[in-house]
């Protein structure tokens, strides 16, 4: 199983970490642990179909990433760049 980290899109912290089948598994494993994935780094991920609903995601760079049929629902997006991403 890969490891998958997600860092910080700035500093390069690790912000969460873990063996998962996909950075989408991985991404919804951070977020149900209360994970602040805020300035996270998830430019071009797959998170297609993602359950993210109330996220903290405050300037996470998005751009590129797939979130088509991802629930983003009271996710907190200020700041985030969406350029290019599959809404």
């Amino acid at each position: 199983m890969p490891h998958f980290q997600i860092k910080n899109r700035w500093t390069a912290a690790v912000l969460f970490e873990g063996q998962f089948d996909t950075m989408r598994l991985c991404v919804e494993a951070a977020h149900e642990k209360g994970a602040n994935l805020g300035d996270a780094n998830l430019g071009d991920a797959n998170l297609g179909g993602a359950y993210l609903s109330g996220a903290y995601l405050r300037g996470a760079n998005l751009s590129g990433a797939n979130l088509d049929g991802a629930n983003l629902s009271g996710a907190y997006l200020r700041g985030a760049n969406l350029d290019g991403a599959n809404l």
